[in-house]
């Protein structure tokens, strides 16, 4: 089990802001998972750097869509399951 903390830079009203996340990546089979337990978004790679890699796009492309949809208030914060968190630390 790897743990990871990950920077992500998203898009607000036109400026990029650094956020510090939590990210949890686990080996599960022949990929690697990866969690960001703030917002509850995953993703996968091969190796631990394209699961790294896959998490960012991920955290990024999901910030964007709740953005540009006004969701703030209901999907910001929307942490992982308790046991996830349990995991990471």
């Amino acid at each position: 089990m790897s743990q990871q903390r990950k920077v992500a830079n998203m898009k607000k009203s036109g400026k990029t802001e650094s956020l510090d996340l939590h990210v949890l990546i686990e080996k599960e089979g022949r990929l690697y998972s990866a969690l960001c337990l703030e917002i509850d978004v995953a993703s996968q790679g091969r190796t631990v750097v394209e699961a790294k890699k896959n998490i960012v796009e991920a955290v990024r492309l999901y910030f964007e869509d709740v953005y540009a949809e006004g969701d703030e208030k209901e999907f910001i914060p929307r942490p992982a399951p308790l046991e996830e968190w349990l995991s990471y630390f």
